[in-house]
């Protein structure tokens, strides 16, 4: 049996490179809320310079998968990078909350929206279905360890060097990214999709029943795992603790499994492990308040490190899964898109909530959404490719 190409080639760690450099770029902005603080802006105003850039990597995700189908994956994360790039610099020449952050703000999503069409439908084009939970294993094990290694050392960064500082690290990663994949773009490009362009109609990608409800799970997840990102650390300083070791026993765990274990997803099934893993997001959301006040952070932890480090590649290779070759590129952009509401939506619904209901059930409130999630992978008519590997379905 034909089991397509190894998933350590040349080609695949050119593309996590760059992967790594493009995420890193994105986590030393984490900082940013502090640098418009230091520029006088108010609360509310934070919250919308900062979701604004979300906002229009979301709404301009499926234009970007047009755009991929037409012109190739290579072209369009080139376009991407080189706007993540301009935007950064542009970002040193701002020194009051205007018009002009909102505009520099929107060309870095704009940046961002493209690379991710663009690289996340070059993997799925890449590999066939029995190595698709692997390739996105990896693929989540290196823009989750920039999104662990940058925010810290940005911290350094400002605090010797100022702001000014981060934007220009922030830009050299960029930098680095775009020189990268324009000398190894003949080794990492695949054969263009162009003819195929009318071929891509999300509509008709939505009418799929299986791929719309790996959607729902996926939005339930990515919601669930903002959740934790955005207000951990504020319940925690809420209580007099550090959050430090959630976050290093969540994301060791986390890049761990993705390296380890995602091969297996493949193996015996990747809507099986959707099942396995959903009552570790479960019980780990539940038990937060807990862990932390009872010193036990490391066991909600290391649960929700388990489902981290499993339910990213599963949810990215069954939504791979779906559609043609030709129409991989409109599956990827939709299936981004959602998880990237999710994360506005775990930061904007789970802030009213805390708001409402104290930051206390904040966790146990959400852990009922991610069972919810589960109902939906057990219950839902979730499809995933007939390819056998190693005799398993």
């Amino acid at each position: 049996m034909h089991k397509g190409p190894a998933v350590w080639n040349k080609r695949f760690v050119l593309i996590n490179v760059i992967f790594f450099l493009v995420f890193s770029n994105i986590s030393f902005f984490y900082l940013y809320p502090i640098a418009l603080r230091e520029m006088g802006s108010p609360d509310y105003l934070i919250g919308l310079i900062v979701g604004f850039f979300s906002a229009v990597t979301v709404v301009s995700r499926p234009f970007m998968g047009k755009a991929v189908a037409r012109k190739g994956e290579s072209p369009v994360i080139i376009l991407g990078i080189v706007g993540i790039l301009l935007a950064s610099v542009t970002y040193m020449l701002e020194k009051e909350p205007g018009i002009f952050i909102f505009l520099t703000r929107a060309l870095h999503g704009l940046g961002f929206s493209a690379f991710i069409a663009g690289s996340f439908s070059l993997v799925a084009r890449t590999f066939p279905a029995a190595k698709r939970a692997q390739a996105y294993g990896v693929v989540g094990a290196s823009l989750m360890s920039a999104s662990a290694f940058c925010p810290p050392l940005g911290e350094v960064v400002v605090d010797r060097f100022g702001f000014d500082s981060l934007y220009l690290c922030a830009a050299l990663a960029a930098m680095g990214a775009l020189l990268l994949m324009v000398v190894a773009s003949k080794n990492i490009s695949l054969p263009s999709s162009r003819s195929h362009r009318d071929s891509i109609t999300y509509i008709r990608l939505l009418n799929n029943r299986s791929f719309l409800y790996v959607l729902i799970s996926t939005l339930v997840f990515a919601h669930c795992q903002s959740t934790v990102m955005n207000f951990v650390a504020l319940f925690a300083s809420s209580i007099g603790k550090s959050s430090g070791v959630f976050f290093a026993v969540a994301f060791s765990i986390s890049i761990l499994l993705l390296l380890a274990l995602s091969s297996k997803i493949d193996r015996f099934g990747k809507k099986r492990f959707l099942r396995l893993c959903y009552p570790f997001l479960v019980a780990g959301l539940f038990l937060i308040p807990k862990g932390f006040d009872s010193n036990i952070i490391f066991v909600p932890a290391a649960l929700f490190g388990i489902a981290m480090g499993l339910l990213f590649p599963a949810h990215n290779a069954l939504a791979a899964d779906h559609g043609s070759q030709a129409e991989k590129p409109g599956v990827m952009s939709l299936f981004t898109a959602t998880y990237d509401t999710g994360f506005i939506s775990g930061a904007v619904v789970s802030g009213w909530i805390a708001q409402v209901a104290e930051l206390e059930y904040l966790f146990p409130i959400t852990s009922i959404l991610a069972l919810v999630g589960f109902f939906i992978v057990l219950a839902g008519p979730i499809k995933e490719s007939e390819i056998q590997v190693h005799g398993i379905k």
